[in-house]
């Protein structure tokens, strides 16, 4: 999952709209939009900003955008026993809020 798609589900699930965030994060709306459509990658401060204002740790974010794809071929077996794993720790950490965003992967 690309990094826009795991913060719009998670916006979602919170009801902030991109423009409250922006406002929240100091960013423009059109910024915000960028980063949501995947056309802009946010610095490592701006996205630490947006995951502090959406209380979601900066970890989740990343591992929400790790697919299968991403991981090497000789790496792919372990990834497919331990990620079953990450992912109901992440559920049994966060919530059954984070079932959706989880499984989307």
């Amino acid at each position: 999952m690309e990094l826009g798609k795991a913060l719009q589900k998670i916006l979602k699930q919170k009801g902030i709209t991109q423009s409250v965030l922006a406002e929240r994060v100091g960013k423009s709306p059109t910024a915000i939009s960028q980063i949501m459509k995947g056309k802009y990658n946010p610095t490592s401060e701006t996205l630490d900003k947006i995951c502090m204002e959406l209380n979601v740790p900066t970890a989740l974010v990343y591992f929400l955008t790790i697919s299968e794809n991403d991981i090497p071929e000789e790496k792919k077996e372990l990834y497919r026993m331990l990620a079953p794993s990450l992912k109901s720790f992440i559920i049994e950490m966060f919530g059954n809020d984070y079932k959706e965003v989880v499984n989307l992967n």
